[in-house]
This record gives structure tokens, sequence and C-alpha cells, in this order.
């Protein structure tokens, strides 16, 4: 059979037509751009972190990862009814040149461990001002986290400050048992 012979032949002609307008219209209309972007990051070195204190080589063991921003200390004490205090076994240090650093303690991990063998154990910042994080014990279980002073302190320039730990645990405590806290030294 022969379309060419089929008598509405200009209609299918301006169907075909209006059609093939209508696609190509579409296909106008749903054209788009895009912008593109390309970015460099260079990775620096942590301007604060931790060094080793004076106290660390006699009393417990220090571990800083290879950049010093992570620092795991072990062998620290807790006797009953006595608080016991160390003094520098680790620092933070500022090795900024330039600028103003801010720095603040804050809790990193809850307190894992029986909190019936302990009373407290204290974090204290020693800079021109002290910062305390105060992790107790209530007898039965953790309190939250207190913060003798939550607000942002600056560290000069090329200054480091020790992190003082104090300890007490309860009357009742079994020798052994540990608890393990986690603190993170904010840096702003």
């Amino acid at each position: 059979m022969d379309i060419r012979k089929i008598p509405f032949r200009k209609e299918m002609k301006l169907v075909t037509l209006l059609l093939t307008s209508m696609l190509i219209a579409s296909a106008s209309a749903a054209m788009y751009y895009s912008l593109t972007m390309t970015s460099t990051i260079e990775v620096y070195k942590a301007n604060v972190y931790f060094v080793e204190g004076s106290d660390n080589s006699t009393i417990t063991v220090l571990k800083l990862d290879s950049t010093n921003t992570t620092a795991t200390i072990t062998g620290i004490k807790a006797y009953p009814n006595m608080t016991f205090t160390y003094g520098n076994l680790t620092m933070v240090r500022n090795n900024a040149t330039s600028g103003t650093t801010q720095i603040r303690l804050a809790p990193d991990v809850a307190p894992s461990g029986n909190a019936s063998d302990f009373v407290y154990v204290k974090f204290m910042l020693n800079g021109t001002s002290a910062r305390w994080l105060n992790f107790t014990s209530n007898g039965g279980s953790w309190d939250p986290p207190s913060a003798s002073d939550p607000a942002w302190i600056t560290i000069g320039l090329e200054t480091q400050w020790p992190i003082v730990i104090m300890t007490k645990a309860s009357a009742t405590a079994i020798a052994g048992n540990t608890v393990t806290i986690g603190i993170t030294v904010d840096v702003e």
C-alpha cells in the first residue's frame, strides 16, 4: 500500500510536523547550565598540641600520637579518702607565631568504670586563669561533668600550660578497679 495515495496525506504531514515541533520545543525548554568550581585544600599541622610534662617520666605513661593531638595517659592512681594530684603529666602548647588562639576544656567520653569506687577525677588547665573540668560520683553513678568556667581563654603565642589531674577514691573503693575518662581541649 502506498501511503502517498491516501487522501489525507497533507493532514498526516501536518500532524507529523506538529509532533516534531513539539518534541524540539520540549527538548529546548529542558536546557540548563551548570557552574564548575575546583578547590585546592592544603593540610596544616595543628598549632595547639600536647607535649610531655615534667612529671610524666616518674609517675605514669604518656603516649602521644604522631601529631601530638591525641594523648593517652595510663598509670594514674586514686587513693581512698585522699586527694592525689598530678601537677604536670602533659601540657598544652600553642606553637603559633602570630594571631590569638582560644582554648577550653570539654568532656569527650563519659566515665566508664564503677562510680562507687571514686569520689572525683578533676582536670585543670593551669594557665593565666585556671579552668576546671570535674567528674564526680554520687556513689552509684557518675554525675555529668561540670566545668568551673566553660568560657574560652586565650593561650599566648609559643606558650604551654600544664593539665593538672586530681583524683580521690571512695573509702570503700576496691583496689584494682579503674575508670576511663576522655576530655578534649577545644581550639578556636
